[in-house]
């Protein structure tokens, strides 16, 4: 009895309430007693999530008393959706069931309004989704933008939708720019209200201004970057310590060269968050200008700070090769060897080894020739076997160059015979190697 009586002053409040349209109906055939058994049991069926029951009975409500509550509309959504999730393996059926539910969005505005809502946050959306009717979202949004400017996610998918126009050749250049710039214009007027849903404002303006700037500002050109320099060195400028300040000014302007700012900007980071990332990315700017100790530091920094073992075992053969630069080779084995401590397949650190041992001849044998230059290829053998072994095809590549282009240079049998000694035997090579391998022919 309870459950009538609510129900029956369900239909009395809703009879009175406004409806847009003449043909939205509050009642079927406009009796409210023809109404409130089909509502019973569509709203007992709803409660269950019972979609499949609740739908007759939702369709007949939806078809001849569409008036009776937005409530009904709100359900229909969420009862279309199931249908189309439950009829993959019928294509046909699914589709008349997508374009039901874009057409409830249109008869959900003409009989209960909310246009700016329904049309930019739903319909757009399932145009999109289920449709990739592109130009009809195009439509919904751009007229709930002319409603209203309150719904932030509606300005997002707008301009992601003209990014993918302008990507596809559809829309120039210069229309998403002037779209980009009221759009902005929109969620600045929001955020300085700073209301309930500021924060929501603030992300959309940082989705759309990371999409304009990476897909349509053109940092090769001179002027574009000078603009864009001269925008966000005034954020930097004033909050210089703040690291999301300086993160979001760094990305802003990363791809206008190594200008002054964009380096100053990395020392920045890396100095209030050390990281392997910043750390490559600025190594990477000095060693171009040569300035090679200022990068070593910068790497050896970044070890003290990374807590990842395979970035860690990255910048350690970072420095070894550095080091093998240099004609430091003990020095540079050392660093190698730690970054294989951290990753024992990190094929390049076996490669540069092996590169190291190969080039010992001169530093093993007082001529540069004989025997003893010669052996210091077996262990450069055993490192570039192992580089082929776990390397990427590149390294692979280049180690088996190594080992083909080495092979002529091995002792024979005859050498190897004559020194007392047996093929496939261990054997420590001296000098600074003192790495024991196994004694290698031709």
């Amino acid at each position: 009895m309870k459950q009538l009586i609510t129900l029956f002053s369900f239909l009395f409040f809703a009879s009175i309430g406004m409806v847009k349209a003449q043909d939205c109906p509050r009642h079927i055939e406009g009796d409210s007693l023809k109404t409130a058994p089909v509502y019973f049991y569509y709203s007992q069926y709803i409660k269950k999530k019972d979609f499949e029951k609740a739908y007759p009975f939702w369709r007949t409500l939806y078809d001849k008393a569409p008036g009776l509550s937005s409530i009904i509309f709100y359900d229909g959504e969420e009862i279309l959706k199931d249908k189309i999730e439950k009829t993959k393996d019928n294509p046909a059926l699914q589709s008349a069931y997508q374009d039901t539910l874009i057409q409830l969005y249109d008869k959900w505005v003409k009989c209960h309004g909310n246009d700016d809502y329904i049309l930019g946050t739903k319909k757009a959306q399932a145009q999109i989704q289920y449709k990739n009717d592109i130009s009809g979202a195009k439509i919904s949004l751009e007229r709930s933008l002319e409603l209203s400017d309150k719904y932030p996610v509606v300005m997002q998918t707008y301009f992601n939708l003209l990014n993918y126009q302008y990507q596809n050749g559809q829309i120039s250049g210069d229309t998403i720019t002037a779209k980009y710039d009221v759009l902005i214009a929109k969620l600045d007027k929001n955020i300085a209200k700073n209301g309930q849903y500021v924060s929501s404002y603030k992300d959309a303006k940082t989705a759309i201004e990371n999409a304009y700037i990476q897909n349509f500002a053109d940092k090769s050109n001179p002027e574009v970057c000078a603009k864009l320099l001269a925008i966000y060195l005034k954020q930097y400028q004033a909050n210089p310590n703040d690291p999301t300040t300086v993160q979001n000014v760094y990305e802003k302007t990363r791809g206008c060269a190594d200008s002054a700012l964009n380096v100053e900007l990395l020392q920045k980071l890396n100095q209030l968050n050390p990281s392997y990332s910043y750390a490559v990315r600025l190594a990477n700017i000095y060693i171009k200008a040569n300035k090679l100790d200022e990068a070593y530091l910068l790497y050896e920094n970044a070890i003290a700070h990374e807590p990842d073992a395979s970035n860690k075992s990255d910048l350690y053969l970072l420095l070894a090769n550095m080091k093998a630069d240099k004609d430091l080779f003990p020095e540079s084995r050392e660093l190698a060897r730690k970054a294989l401590a951290l990753d024992s397949t990190n094929a390049r650190a076996y490669f540069l080894i092996g590169y190291l041992y190969a080039s010992s001849g001169k530093l093993c044998s007082a001529s540069g020739v004989g025997f003893q230059a010669q052996i210091v290829l077996w262990p450069a053998f055993d490192n570039f076997k192992k580089a082929v072994e776990y390397g990427e095809e590149d390294i692979k590549i280049e180690a088996q160059k190594m080992l083909d282009l080495y092979k002529q240079y091995l002792p024979t049998k005859a050498d190897v015979a004559a020194k007392k000694l047996t093929v496939g035997a261990p054997y420590t090579v001296k000098c600074w190697i003192e790495e024991e391998t196994t004694v290698q022919v031709k």
